[in-house]
């Protein structure tokens, strides 16, 4: 198994100052996207990534050139219950996980063209992260 370090970042501007301009563009885009549709979701960085949460972990935007990823120029936009979601344009990717899906931008272009797919994927994730029925690990004190 491959070692790597995750970067720890005291703000939002710190961390998208590392990505190269390609990514920097996607990931600003992706969360423009998402707080247009849901501005109060509250932002941590997790793993070295910036996650965003409503009521649980909602979604994650993940530059490629954060380990452990392919640092291939694309940005993954996750979606912590994707398994959950109904995936109808099967945009979604489950890569081999069970829960957690995402979509793989290598442009922003592609961002552009899948906006309104991804707001209504979006709204689906919060309606689920609404419903009292989805269970969530607790975690052990």
């Amino acid at each position: 198994m491959a070692s790597y370090t995750i970067a720890t970042y005291g703000s939002f501007e710190e961390f998208i100052a590392t990505l190269s301009t390609q990514e920097r563009r996607m990931v600003l885009r992706l969360r423009a996207i998402l707080y247009e549709v849901e501005p109060r979701v509250s932002e941590k960085f997790s793993y070295g990534v910036p996650y965003y949460k409503r009521n649980r972990q909602l979604c994650f935007i993940w530059p490629s050139s954060s380990p452990p990823g392919p640092n291939d120029g694309s940005v993954s936009f996750g979606l912590c219950y994707g398994n959950k979601l109904s995936n109808d344009e099967g945009l979604l990717l489950s890569e081999g996980r069970k829960q957690v899906y995402v979509i793989r931008f290598k442009t922003l272009s592609e961002i552009n063209v899948l906006e309104n797919s991804l707001k209504q994927i979006i709204m689906e994730a919060l309606l689920v992260d609404s419903l009292k029925n989805v269970p969530v690990k607790k975690r052990k004190s």
